[in-house]
């Protein structure tokens, strides 16, 4: 339990990253006010990571040197040791990061 939380909490901090320097950019090229532009990046930055599950860049990154191997793609197995599910991600980092823009925007 406790590899997910630690888990859930980089990715919600990689995320919130993430989310401010695009807020920064789109804020500084544009005429959208900072507040607003972090509020709607941090949205979105949830609904990508609820729609991937949080595992479709680990899994990616890991597809070429499984087929130079001979294995087939990866499969996630329920009692693999993953720290945290899909749900979890969910629940722990994509409905939290997702709030918070909700309250920016007002």
């Amino acid at each position: 339990m406790g590899r997910g939380l630690r888990q859930a909490a980089l990715m919600l901090v990689a995320g919130a990253a993430v989310a401010l320097v695009a807020a920064a950019v789109w804020s500084s090229l544009g005429s959208t006010g900072f507040r607003r532009a972090t509020a709607i990046c941090l949205m979105v930055v949830g609904g990508l990571l609820a729609l991937t599950g949080g595992t479709a860049v680990s899994r990616a990154s890991t597809n070429d040197a499984r087929a130079f191997l001979g294995r087939g793609p990866d499969r996630e197995e329920p009692g693999g040791g993953a720290g945290l599910t899909a749900v979890g991600v969910f629940l722990f980092v994509s409905l939290p990061l997702a709030a918070v823009g909700l309250v920016l925007l007002g």
